[in-house]
This record gives C-alpha cells, sequence and structure tokens, in this order.
C-alpha cells in the first residue's frame, strides 16, 4: 500500500514538534516514521517511508477500513493544503527563497482533531520533556494495544472511561486532566464533534472562537489548532515564540507581543507558518 498521493515528509518531520510526541517515532537513521493507529476495532502498525513508501502491519486486512486509514494519512500530512500562495510570497523574501525550495509548510498532525487538540492542552504552561513525557504515559495508558504491543493514541472513549482523578495520577497530568476527561467526555457522548467545529467554509475567526469554546482551549491552543488545519491567520504565541523573535529581531530586548506579531503581519492568513518557516530555517 502506497501513501496518497502528494506525500512529501522531509520537511515536515523537520518543522514541528509532533513527531517527537506518542504514538509517533521518527527513525533517523532509516528515514521512517512509525506510529500505532486505531481503525474501528482494528489497531495496526504503521511505517511510512521518505519515499513515500507504507507498511502496514496487521493480523487481520484492513479491508473497508483502507479508505479511513488513507483519510487519517491525508490528515496527518495535510496533503490537501495549498501551499502555492506562501511559496510565491517566500520566494519574493530573500530570507525565505530556502523555505520554498525546501517545500516547506505541511504540519504534522494527529490522525484525528481529538488527538491534536489533547495534545494542544498537553503543552499548556509546562517544558517540552514534561509534555512528551505526560503524551507518553496518556497513549500507554489509554491506547488499544496492536498485536505488535504498541499503543495507538487513545479514543474519547478510552479516556472518557477513567476519571480526571486516575488520569492525573497515572498520566501526570496535572489540573489538564480534567480539561482533557471534559473533552473526552463530551467528543464520546456525541454533545461536542470536533470535525463539525472545523468546517472548511467558515472563517478562520469564526473557528478560532469555536476552538477556544473546547475544554483547556485559550487563544494559544486555538491558534494552534487552526495551523492544524491548515490556516495560519492567529499566532500562538507562547514562551518560543517570545524567545525566538526577540533574539532574531530585537536583540534579546524585551518587547512587547503586540510588538512582535505586527512583524508578521504582512504574510496575512499565512503569518503563523511565516514564524514557523523562520523557526525551522534556523534550526536546520
Amino acid at each position: 500500500m502506497a501513501v496518497p498521493e502528494g506525500f512529501r515528509f522531509a520537511a515536515t518531520v523537520q518543522s514541528h514538534g509532533w513527531v517527537q510526541l506518542a504514538p509517533f517515532e521518527w527513525d533517523a537513521g532509516t528515514e521512517a516514521l512509525h506510529r500505532t493507529e486505531t481503525l474501528a476495532d482494528l489497531t495496526v502498525d504503521l511505517e511510512i517511508r521518505f519515499d513515500g513508501s507504507l507498511q502496514v502491519q496487521s493480523a487481520q486486512s484492513i479491508g473497508p477500513l483502507e479508505k479511513e486509514l488513507r483519510a487519517r494519512l491525508r490528515r496527518m500530512f495535510q496533503l490537501d493544503l495549498d501551499l502555492n500562495e506562501f511559496h510565491a510570497m517566500c520566494r519574493r523574501s530573500v530570507t525565505h527563497r530556502v523555505v520554498a525550495r525546501a517545500g516547506f509548510g505541511r504540519l504534522l498532525c494527529g490522525s484525528t482533531r481529538f488527538e491534536d487538540a489533547v495534545k494542544v492542552i498537553a503543552t499548556t504552561n509546562t517544558t517540552w520533556a514534561q509534555t512528551k513525557r505526560m503524551v507518553r504515559l496518556l497513549v500507554d495508558r489509554c491506547g488499544a494495544a496492536s498485536p505488535g504491543g504498541r499503543p495507538g493514541f487513545p479514543t474519547p472513549e478510552g479516556i472518557a472511561v477513567l476519571t480526571p482523578e486516575i488520569l492525573q495520577r497515572d498520566c501526570r497530568l496535572g489540573y489538564r486532566a480534567g480539561y482533557i476527561h471534559a473533552l473526552a467526555t463530551a467528543v464520546a457522548s456525541g454533545k461536542t464533534s470536533l470535525d463539525g467545529l472545523a468546517a472548511p467554509e467558515s472563517p478562520s475567526a469564526e473557528l478560532f472562537d469555536r476552538f477556544r469554546s473546547l475544554p483547556g482551549i485559550g487563544p494559544y491552543g486555538a491558534a494552534h489548532l487552526l495551523a492544524m488545519e491548515g490556516r495560519h491567520d492567529f499566532i500562538a504565541v507562547d514562551t518560543e515564540f517570545r524567545r525566538f523573535v526577540r533574539q532574531r529581531y530585537h536583540g534579546g530586548r524585551p518587547v512587547l507581543d503586540s510588538t512582535m506579531l505586527r512583524r508578521y503581519s504582512k504574510w496575512g492568513r499565512w503569518q503563523y507558518l511565516a514564524y514557523w518557516s523562520e523557526l525551522w530555517s534556523a534550526d536546520r
């Protein structure tokens, strides 16, 4: 089985921290991304290589679930995102031409909106090392295991069946346990439809407000979830954004968030991706 047409992985794995969060595992030696995926009542192990090949290890044929798997892969790698306008803007900027040449712009996502929302909550008010630990513990505690023994990302039902207290104790989620449990319960019960919230015809500002209505999601989280939809109208302001912009443009001096945000306003609906591309280029 091959990944969907248009797959390109080099820029993706270098551009976004999600590749370090379970159940993703990146093998730099073989240039392969490993992930365990739960499809209905079937959990399979995936190996996705740089050349676009895909291996599915399963105890049984995925059969009718192949269509769902392909849809999830398209979401994970943002294969439906049209970057022509962004790359044209990059080619007009001397410092951003390398971004267009590399084909940068598709950020690695979870296979579902629920996964991304949970992971965004796990990034708030903590260190990256703690985020990785929390997500790893959550996957190990609540995810369904493949025949190979690897757990996939938990379903809403897999989290909702536990109490916030158990999640806090076993997954070291702190106050986030309540938010993650509330989100899982709302999605599992059908009270909240994340796919419905992210209607593609809705303006970005409207989606931003909808995402902010979710448990544990503030302005930072809403902007991050918009980026997972391929919408970069809002910048998720966090400590890393402030550190990077201050060092790159202001000699390390403290400046207002509004001053830092104005620097990217010329990029319009691509401003968050413009920031990400600078961060990515600096780390190469």
